[in-house]
């Protein structure tokens, strides 16, 4: 199905003429900005600030088992209030470092579209930090599914002062996806 995912997508997000393409250098991510790279013609540049949160000791561990056996995971999951997630990271780090990228990438490519090709939780923490939220805000906007897209813009300083805008960034779209077409015999039913 992920792959199925990420070929469906990469044939509509190369419709929106992308300039670039940068993603994580975590295997799913990268696969999924060269299924892209691919059907836009274009090279995949990597960056290592894209990469999920680090959850430290907690990696590879289900949530479950987690939630049951480590009252730290337990008590952090539903806090507003921002934390480490064992010896890892803080949301805030983390979106420290996509708002790093996404202003370096405003910087070199002004007025393009850049395709960042991430993971639900930075890109999620990044978006609302962009928009002037933190954690808790973050919390409201919901994961994002496999695949999906969201759309940020990046106002010019003029607009932003004659607008009286609080931030350059509008988020256009949120968690878009494509239904990925199941197989189906009809003259059998279904």
């Amino acid at each position: 199905m992920g792959r199925r995912q990420a070929f469906t997508v990469a044939q509509v997000i190369a419709a929106m003429e992308p300039d670039a393409i940068i993603a994580s250098p975590l295997q799913r991510a990268r696969d999924t900005a060269q299924a892209i790279g691919a059907c836009a013609g274009l090279g995949v540049q990597l960056d290592d600030r894209l990469i999920e949160i680090d959850v430290g000791r907690w990696s590879g561990q289900r949530a479950a088992d987690l939630r049951r056996n480590d009252p730290e995971y337990a008590a952090g999951v539903v806090s507003p209030i921002d934390y480490r997630r064992a010896d890892g990271e803080t949301a805030s780090e983390v979106a420290d470092r996509i708002v790093a990228v996404c202003q370096d990438v405003v910087a070199q490519y002004a007025g393009g579209t850049i395709i960042l090709v991430a993971h639900g939780f930075a890109l999620r923490t990044g978006i609302c930090w962009l928009l002037g939220g933190d954690y808790g805000a973050s919390r409201c906007l919901g994961g994002l599914d496999n695949c999906s897209w969201s759309i940020v813009d990046h106002l010019p300083e003029d607009v932003v002062e004659a607008r009286g805008f609080l931030s350059p960034w509008r988020l256009m779209a949120y968690n878009c996806g494509v239904p990925v077409p199941v197989d189906v015999d009809f003259a059998k039913g279904a």
